[in-house]
């Protein structure tokens, strides 16, 4: 049975409208669907990405820095890798494909798109996870094995406080204080003024402490949720618990270093791109998602290729990291 008939580019995406939303929180919310645009070359030029978020990215392959700028080993582009992934297809499910309807191939295709759009997409979160660092780090399949993934925006901005919100002298003036203190560092560096506050788990918990014994007599109201605290109904801290999955090691790791508060401006001109796939079926196009099927000889099968190739380009300028505990 020719998979060429079922797992065409119209019914692929006809399929993909038909699935239940993805979840994929900070993707969501730092690079939403409005920003997430297709991006016409297999590069990205650095000095569009300058325009873009004003910092230049390096990608690094190993651990060797190259140089920035004219001259023999400079770089003046970005060449993003691919999510690339295949599923196989076996003869047994060959036979039951055979003998579909039309309602009982949308449902088989369904299930396949689900599987590796769900695989794309948790990669794509992984990336945004990692780019609120102002970099991405990430297991990369090479023929040799496995190298290392990475490009490298700029360094985030930090704020160091004069008192942590858990010293014996600690109150709500200080958290007011390092709030105010990281606002100020984003806005100086010209990084927007729309900002959010996250917090790691330890670091919201030992918020939740502080404020519950800040008493009545502060001037600043004050409202504790299960993941988020509301200050003078303007000022919101949201606990950061997001985590993603990291092939090398095997492991979920945080999306936040532990006793860190950090503020992100959401007006900082960020983006997001989706650049061409290096796939001659697809036109070399930059599509968010690609599938296509793939005959196999031995063993008799076929194999369902799916790929994307996202960008997400956070604007270092725009964050800013303190270590409050």
């Amino acid at each position: 049975m020719p998979l060429r008939k079922i797992v065409t580019e119209k019914k692929v995406q006809e399929s993909l409208g038909r699935l239940p939303d993805a979840k994929s929180p900070v993707m969501d919310e730092f690079y939403p669907v409005a920003m997430r645009r297709p991006h016409p070359s297999a590069f990205i030029r650095i000095d569009e990405i300058q325009q873009i978020v004003k910092a230049v990215p390096v990608v690094l392959r190993g651990t060797t820095p190259v140089s920035i700028g004219e001259g023999s080993g400079s770089i003046n582009s970005v060449e993003p890798q691919p999510i690339d992934i295949i599923d196989s297809v076996s003869g047994a499910d060959l036979n039951n494909v055979k003998h579909f309807d039309g309602t009982s191939e949308r449902v088989w295709l369904d299930n396949r798109m689900l599987f590796a759009r769900n695989i794309i997409r948790a990669t794509s979160e992984a990336l945004c996870i990692q780019s609120l660092s102002g970099q991405i780090s990430f297991s990369m399949k090479t023929e040799d094995g496995t190298d290392t993934y990475s490009v490298k925006f700029g360094d985030v901005l930090t704020f160091t406080p004069d008192v942590k919100i858990n010293a014996a002298d600690s109150g709500i003036e200080v958290l007011m204080d390092i709030l105010s203190g990281m606002v100020d560092k984003i806005e100086e560096a010209g990084g927007g003024t729309n900002i959010k506050f996250k917090a790691s788990p330890d670091v919201f918990s030992a918020l939740v402490k502080l404020l519950e014994n800040s008493g009545s007599g502060s001037s600043v109201s004050v409202k504790v949720g299960l993941n988020k605290i509301t200050l003078d109904d303007d000022v919101v801290i949201e606990k950061f618990n997001h985590k993603y999955y990291d092939p090398t090691t095997k492991t979920y790791k945080s999306g936040i270093a532990e006793k860190t508060l950090k503020a992100v401006a959401m007006d900082g001109g960020w983006a997001f791109r989706y650049l061409a796939l290096d796939d001659i079926d697809a036109g070399l196009k930059p599509l968010p998602l690609y599938s296509k099927p793939i005959k196999r000889e031995i063993p008799s099968g076929w194999v369902i290729n799916t790929m994307s190739k996202p960008l997400p380009i956070p604007n270092p300028s725009s964050i800013c990291d303190a270590v409050v505990l």
